[in-house]
């Protein structure tokens, strides 16, 4: 076995300082050492005693309790029974980081340890090192979660995003495969119409109020989710359509509210709802019913909510069969929408009102009318068609034959862009619209056409 120099002559070079200890007589030899450590030595005859004085100055706080217990030499033999090295690394007030470390030393293989070599090295730069290395480790694993929730999250509402909505409620079901449950399927009516009219910052504006209105007002335990655009996803636990459907009747009474250009504006909510299991145990198949319920609503008045029903899905294709689009340029006739208190703005026109001024598209139309209705009326036309229409407006107002929309007819001459005069009959609806206010719906069919259809009927 070597003996203690061998060991001192093979690792001096790594070390602070290195002394050997008799733990027979408690004598110690420095074999490397600092004149700051020999003066603390100085007068001290025993190494347990020059152990603590020099460690007692050289560390404070934990570290001094970490190492009075490891160079208590009436435990290191017990400490080296099995161990060919102790070590404790420790923070000085001296050199920083540092470790140390006694070695047994026998006179043959597995004989007495009558003597140690304590040892104390530098270990700064190991120590930067791992702390440099858990520091990167703690950013990755930061990143690593933060990417994980993005992932399932919807960085404009808070809410999750559909995958960690889709995601939740699967792993609730998995685990409660028998609890009641209600997905409800909910929109923003005329979301769309909120992006043109008013960009699409009020939009995300709207999402994110309504989000914070279903944080705020749905009942729990719940998850709720954005599915992406306007469409949100609520899954109620733990109960019935019976015992939520007084939710779904308050909630459709709330008004999302906000403001742009100085003007306070209101948007409604669609609801549709499945159960599980009643309708369905399968998620997917949940969703579609929900969805199909949804669509029930938006396809009547909108704002309002509707619980799913078998047979409805086949009821809403027969209805899904018709875009708007293809409604309007089905009817028999010219239509065109206009604000009323901005000189007559147009703000819609089919193709038969394109077609019947003589234009080639809607920009063309557009351009040669500058956008206003009156400007294509007979300029001896116009005086008479504004006080006629404004006559007849106030008189149903007057008798109080309305509610919502007042009506009009009138007569007169059109001028289409090659000059041509052409002899119109329009039937006018004044409604209001909670985005462009008073507004008028005008349905004109050419007198000549109206003739020709007269003489086929007689």
């Amino acid at each position: 076995m070597a003996s203690y120099k061998a060991i001192f002559n093979a690792v001096s070079n790594k070390y602070i300082s290195v002394h050997s200890v008799d733990l027979e007589t408690g004598a110690y030899e420095a074999f490397k050492s600092h004149p700051a450590i020999d003066a603390l030595c100085e007068g001290k005859n025993e190494a347990q005693e020059a152990l603590y004085n020099v460690f007692w100055h050289m560390t404070n706080g934990t570290s001094w309790t970490t190492i009075k217990n490891f160079i208590n030499l009436s435990t290191i033999k017990e400490r080296l029974k099995d161990n060919n090295f102790v070590s404790c690394p420790f923070h000085s007030n001296v050199n920083g980081w540092c470790e140390a470390t006694f070695v047994p030393v026998r006179e043959k293989s597995g004989g007495e340890i009558h003597r140690v070599v304590f040892m104390v090295s530098d270990i700064n730069e190991r120590i930067h090192k791992e702390m440099s290395m858990e520091e990167q480790t703690r950013k990755a694993n930061a990143l690593a979660r933060r990417t994980a929730v993005q992932v399932i999250m919807d960085p404009l509402t808070g809410l999750l995003n559909l995958r960690g909505t889709e995601n939740s409620i699967k792993d609730f079901l998995k685990t409660n495969p028998a609890v009641s449950c209600v997905l409800m399927s909910l929109d923003v009516d005329d979301f769309k119409l909120i992006n043109d009219v008013f960009g699409h910052g009020v939009g995300d504006e709207v999402l994110r109020k309504v989000a914070d209105t279903l944080k705020r007002c749905c009942p729990r335990p719940c998850i709720i989710g954005r599915n992406g655009g306007d469409e949100f996803t609520v899954f109620f636990t733990h109960t019935s359509l019976e015992e939520i459907r007084p939710f779904f009747k308050s909630f459709v009474g709330q008004k999302v509210g906000f403001e742009h250009g100085g003007q306070l504006h209101h948007v409604s909510m669609s609801i549709g709802a499945a159960e599980y299991p009643i309708h369905t145990r399968d998620y997917k198949q949940l969703r579609e019913y929900a969805d199909a319920a949804l669509y029930a609503v938006k396809m009547s008045n909108k704002n309002g909510y509707q619980c799913y029903y078998d047979g409805m899905e086949e009821r809403n294709r027969a209805q899904l069969g018709f875009k708007m689009g293809d409604i309007v340029t089905g009817l028999p006739g010219a239509i065109l929408v206009y604000r009323v208190r901005s000189n007559g703005h147009i703000i819609f026109a089919n193709d038969d009102v394109i077609k019947l001024v003589g234009c080639d598209n809607m920009q063309d139309f557009m351009d040669f009318t500058h956008e206003k209705l009156y400007s294509i009326i007979h300029p001896q036309d116009l005086s008479r068609v504004r006080r006629t229409v404004f006559q007849q407006y106030r008189r149903q107002l007057q008798e109080k034959q309305v509610n919502d929309r007042v009506e009009g007819f009138v007569k007169c001459r059109l001028i289409n862009k090659q000059g041509k005069e052409i002899n119109v009959e329009c039937t006018g609806r004044l409604v209001y619209n909670k985005f462009h206010g008073e507004i008028v719906y005008v349905f004109i069919q050419e007198t000549s056409t109206l003739d020709k259809l007269l003489q086929m009927t007689s």
